[in-house]
């Protein structure tokens, strides 16, 4: 199982921790505010602003050779697949 953590700041000014898990093929988001919460909330839909956060480190990551193509490509459907649904819901 691969895991990532990255960070973003909220329109509070807080920061809010992600963490992406990789098992099966599989991924699984999470996030928590990082003073104002104790547990993780598990996100079953990204919003296409975090999926491209989160493409951004996986590719710093891939050019580290710190995970393969394949997860980026994964990504990059999965950002599509989101693009498609906003469309079709406008």
């Amino acid at each position: 199982m691969k895991i990532h953590d990255w960070r973003t700041r909220s329109e509070t000014g807080e920061n809010r921790l992600w963490r992406a898990r990789k098992h099966g093929g599989h991924w699984e988001f999470m996030s928590r505010m990082q003073r104002s919460e104790e547990g993780w909330t598990n996100h079953e839909k990204m919003e296409i602003n975090e999926l491209k956060t989160f493409r951004e480190v996986l590719f710093n990551k891939y050019q580290r050779r710190r995970i393969p193509w394949e997860d980026i490509v994964k990504i990059d459907a999965m950002i599509e697949d989101a693009e498609t649904a906003s469309k079709d819901e406008h």
